[in-house]
This record gives structure tokens, sequence and C-alpha cells, in this order.
């Protein structure tokens, strides 16, 4: 078990600017680098997202794989990130990784049929966790030092109201929850646990956007009508962030 803990400094200035001048990067992720989120059951997407308004801000090259609904635990089966590695080998380039907020989900339609029944997310936390740390010894074998992103902060009723209603029976996954829907903010919790522990103990970069999220006091206003995806303000919001981490980079300056 990881029992270091970690200061503000450490997370927040554990990739430099002379890291990122210069090369390609790759973000592997699912709707929230994408620039999508759910409104009526439908999918829309951001006028402008984080990624490409930080490519323009640090006169980055950013190839964006990310795809809606999309697990860490799905990139890993189909081979995307040694594909990447065949790629881009020898070429220096950075990788992000953006993952894990549909891992932690359900298939509430069938938590629903039996909502007193033990049920696991689409990926079990202690799989997650042995997937995190197999993926960045892989990726380091080859030399390369994944950056983490945290998962963005969720408003639990929202989510709860405006998506998982729309998909299932309301009392049969208020049973699944015993009442509390908190269960879903706090479970998602642990999956953004477990990415800043496996991150930061192999010395991976990890970008945590979330904890400035949450200082805001108005932090649902970043967030869509879905409760789980950043809207425009929190998109603006991340990519601020990020681009202060960054400042010469930001300039355009020579790194």
């Amino acid at each position: 078990m990881i029992t270091k803990l970690y200061t503000s400094k450490e997370i927040k200035h554990s990739l430099s600017a002379k890291e990122i001048g210069g090369k390609t990067i790759t973000v592997i992720g699912d709707s929230i680098p994408k620039g999508l989120y759910l409104q009526n059951n439908r999918i829309c997407r951001i006028e402008r997202g984080a990624v490409a308004n930080i490519a323009e801000r640090l006169h980055l090259h950013i190839e964006n794989f990310s795809v809606f609904g999309q697990t860490l635990k799905k990139c890993v089966l189909k081979g995307h990130f040694e594909r990447w590695l065949q790629e881009h080998s020898d070429s220096h380039d950075r990788l992000v990784i953006s993952l894990g907020g549909n891992d932690c989900d359900y298939a509430w339609e069938e938590v629903a049929k039996n909502p007193l029944a033990e049920h696991s997310p689409h990926t079990p936390l202690p799989e997650f966790e042995n997937i995190l740390f197999s993926l960045i010894a892989m990726l380091k074998s080859h030399g390369i030092r994944p950056i983490f992103t945290s998962l963005p902060p969720i408003d639990s009723k929202r989510y709860f109201e405006n998506v998982i209603c729309t998909r299932a029976d309301r009392e049969s996954i208020l049973q699944f929850f015993r009442g509390d829907i908190t269960n879903i903010s706090r479970h998602q919790e642990c999956y953004n646990a477990a990415i800043l522990k496996a991150a930061l103990s192999r010395g991976c970069p990890f970008l945590d956007y979330r904890s400035d999220l949450l200082l805001q006091k108005d932090y649902l206003s970043f967030l869509s009508d879905d409760g789980i995806h950043p809207n425009q303000k929190g998109h603006d919001f991340i990519a601020d962030f990020i681009c202060r981490r960054f400042p010469s980079a930001a300039r355009g300056a020579a790194v």
C-alpha cells in the first residue's frame, strides 16, 4: 500500500516547460479532453475545448485521440498504447493519459434489475490500479514517462437526476446506493486517488486541476447539467490551470 503524502508543489510542478517544448503531445482520453458532454441524453460538443485552447496558447502540436466512453481498460486491451509506442519510437514525444471516469461507472440498467446484489463498475478499482502500474512500467521500459491528468470533480445530484434516472429506475438505483447518492462522487474520488498514487509513486507528472476546481466556492458552475463533464467555463478553467504551469512555453519562448 502506498502511504506517502504528496505536497501541492510535487503535484503541480512535476513537469517543466522544457519537457514539452518542440514535441508532439498525444492525448489518449475520454469525452472530457474530447470536449463532449451530455444534454437531454444527447452528446453535445463544447465550443472551444481545453485541449485546443492549450495547444493554441502554448504553441503545441497536440494529437487528441480521445473518445466518448473510453476507458483505460479498453485502451490497454485494444493495444492503443503499444501502437502509440510503435508510431512514436525515438521521437521523444509526450503522452498524456486522461482516463478513469468511465472505468468507475456502472451499467445502470443492469444494476436496476437487482439493486441489492453486488455489482462491479466497468473496471473494478483493484483491477484499475493494477492496469495503471503495469501500463506505467511498460511505457517507462521504453523510455516514456507518461503524464496523467486528474478526474474532474462531479455533482452526484445532477448525474443521478439527469443521466442515471434517464436510463434506469430511480427507486431501484436508490436502493443500490442505500439511499445515499453521494456514493457516486465518493466512488469516483477513489479512482482519482488511484491515478494520483500510481503516477507520483512512479515519478510521472500529474496535472491536478481537480483540486483547484474544488477550491472554487461555485465549482458546480463549472460543470454541465449532466454533473460529470466540464462546461465551457470548466474547459477554460482547465486550460488556464495548465497554461499557468508552463509560462515560458505560453510566451513562445525557446525551450
